[in-house]
């Protein structure tokens, strides 16, 4: 299983350590995450305080993404703590189409879980 970010933040009852400023933590300190298909190494390399959304960059091609809105984000994960979706990258793409992936790969990154209707 791939290793978990240490926060220098709070993290919830979970261990999870989802949240805006542990988002702008880890582009300060480059921080990198596997995604989901663990074949990719992800970055988060640009944050826009304004819109709130970040870009990330994947290290193995070195293409960067479109935006990610952090409020979508935000409810992803919120919907994943609620148990309404699982973690994993074939749910959260019927969610955010595309993210999937790096979404799911972050979230785990972060602490995130989701077993069988409880979290754990």
């Amino acid at each position: 299983m791939a290793k978990r970010y240490k926060s220098e933040g709070k993290t919830d009852d979970n261990g999870c350590c989802f949240g805006w400023a542990i988002l702008a933590e880890m582009k300060e300190n480059g921080a990198e995450f596997w995604a989901a298909d663990e074949y990719n190494k992800i970055q988060i390399v640009e944050i826009d305080e304004r819109a709130k959304n970040i870009y990330m960059i994947c290290r193995s091609t070195g293409k960067i993404t479109w935006a990610l809105n952090f409020r979508k984000l935000e409810e992803v994960h919120e919907r994943i703590h609620k148990g309404e979706v699982d973690l994993n990258a074939y749910e959260i793409e019927k969610c955010l189409p595309t993210w999937g992936n790096y979404i799911t790969g972050l979230l785990r990154f972060l602490g995130c879980r989701h077993h069988g209707g409880t979290i754990a």
